[in-house]
């Protein structure tokens, strides 16, 4: 099976497995893993700020940050397709509840103008954005939009948080720093099971003042009680060493994938608008609709994702490589073959 659905499948390398089989372990929950300390201490140095948390997952990390600094019945401004809004249960609304105020952008890249003027009409307290964009296909938030935006809220007083779950593929994607992407935001959540393969985690950063609210914030939903975290943070610094250059593989291979998809009759893909490592493609040209036509993938062997009501998602990974990739595309191609015969 080649499964492109996301990059949260890309297994961890055997480097990997004996970091964490060999990990020496403290009591997380109390600071006592060197594992935990280690990693914390190498992403805040990494993202720029001075200090950082591991938390379970990018969703929860978010979650902590929105909890430790927005009051309950504030206003956040957010794009509209925002994984917050879309992936993440409105737990926006029902566990923080805050008043989501949210500003359409097609490629994930909100207006700066537009964003400071919903500011200013709401008072909102904080602005979050999301860097990649995930269903806007990967799309990069510069260092200098980054900066913009954050301005555009931060002069009136609202806080700036950064969904940056793939942001190591956005800084790959630029070829800059991470930490040029974190610098103008106040606390940034860095997924570390995604394209960096560890079998958990995320890295919350900011002030050391707010990472040690967040900390309180962590225990009360029970999310800081990981007592043996340091198994996979082993694995976490292990894929700092090893994984983060070759997320450009990814990328190449998306933009690859996307070429020999564009060939296909029926379906729309643009080589030029992959940024990273996720291809989003319409089917409805080919007169499948996207469940249907994943269906009939999936028999043949592909797994992708529904984006929405014309399109799919794949997504490239360590685990996909470029057999795989013309494989796919070759599968691809068949079904869509197959049911303009049939249709």
């Amino acid at each position: 099976m080649i499964d492109l659905r996301s990059d949260l499948h890309g297994l961890p390398t055997d480097e990997m497995w004996d970091a964490m089989r060999s990990a020496k372990l403290g009591w997380a929950t109390y600071g006592e893993d060197p594992s935990v300390n280690e990693l914390q201490e190498r992403m805040a140095d990494l993202l720029g700020k001075e200090a950082a948390l591991w938390v379970p997952t990018c969703g929860m990390a978010n979650l902590v940050a929105m909890l430790t600094i927005a009051p309950r019945g504030n206003t956040v401004v957010l794009e509209a397709s925002s994984h917050v809004v879309t992936s993440e249960e409105m737990g926006i609304e029902a566990i923080a509840g805050l008043d989501p105020r949210t500003l359409w952008a097609e490629d994930g890249r909100l207006d700066p103008v537009e964003v400071e003027e919903l500011i200013v009409e709401t008072r909102a307290s904080m602005l979050v954005l999301e860097n990649t964009h995930t269903r806007a296909g990967g799309t990069v938030l510069s260092p200098e939009l980054t900066a913009e935006l954050a301005v555009a809220a931060q002069r009136h007083g609202a806080y700036v948080h950064l969904d940056g779950a793939r942001l190591f593929n956005a800084a790959v994607a630029l070829g800059i720093p991470v930490r040029e992407l974190a610098a103008p935001v106040n606390t940034v959540a860095v997924s570390l099971n995604k394209g960096l393969c560890a079998p958990m985690g995320t890295i919350l950063a900011g002030r050391m003042q707010v990472i040690e609210l967040a900390h309180r914030t962590l225990r009360r939903l029970g999310g800081a009680s990981v007592h043996k975290a340091g198994i996979p943070a082993a694995a976490a610094l292990v894929a700092l060493d090893t994984l983060v250059d070759r997320l450009a593989d990814d990328h190449r291979r998306a933009r690859e994938l996307g070429a020999l998809l564009r060939a296909v009759p029926g379906l729309e893909v643009d080589p030029a608008e992959i940024e990273t490592n996720i291809v989003l493609v319409d089917v409805l040209g080919a007169e499948l609709y996207p469940e249907e036509f994943l269906r009939l993938l999936a028999e043949r062997g592909v797994l992708g994702l529904e984006r929405d009501t014309s399109r799919v998602r794949f997504v490239t990974h360590r685990l996909i490589g470029d057999a795989e990739i013309a494989r796919a595309a070759e599968l691809v191609a068949l079904v869509i073959a197959e049911h303009a015969q049939t249709g």
